[in-house]
């Protein structure tokens, strides 16, 4: 088991709908790819495994705050295993199933698919009771939003 750092930015969406997303779907939105042109992905995705922690916080223009710690688990440990369809090759990421949260992504000003497989993807999560670092901006150098402990 590993330990993320990952942050979340108004890029997407407000801290609410990530809070939301999170808690009440069990779902972390992540695209695999940055550009439909370039092959590779992410800087991390690939290496997020089944069990691993990752902590979330919201970043924005006044600091950033801890929304909490998740797992990352298989479709078939969590709540609503139809929400997941697909997983990707070579990661623990899911392609989101047709249902009750794929519509919620697409209401969701901010949320945009995945640039080169058309699909929405994240993980699977459900909450865990851990401790988490207080956020600092030194926690992410570089511009990478998902980071190891």
């Amino acid at each position: 088991m590993r330990e993320w750092l990952y942050r979340a930015s108004t890029t997407k969406a407000d801290e609410d709908k990530t809070r939301e997303l999170v808690e009440q779907f069990g779902f972390l939105c992540r695209s695999a790819y940055a550009d439909a042109a370039q092959p590779q992905f992410i800087a991390n995705v690939g290496k997020v495994t089944f069990q691993d922690v990752i902590h979330l916080y919201f970043v924005d223009g006044s600091g950033g705050r801890l929304v909490g710690a998740f797992r990352v688990i298989g479709p078939n440990k969590h709540a609503e295993p139809t929400y997941f369809g697909a997983a990707l090759p070579k990661t623990t990421l899911r392609r989101v199933a047709p249902g009750a949260l794929l519509d919620r992504l697409r209401e969701t000003p901010g949320y945009t698919p995945d640039p080169k497989l058309g699909d929405f993807t994240g993980w699977p999560v459900t909450r865990e009771e851990v401790r988490s670092p207080a956020f600092t901006r030194d926690l992410f150098p570089g511009r990478n939003a998902l980071v190891p402990r």
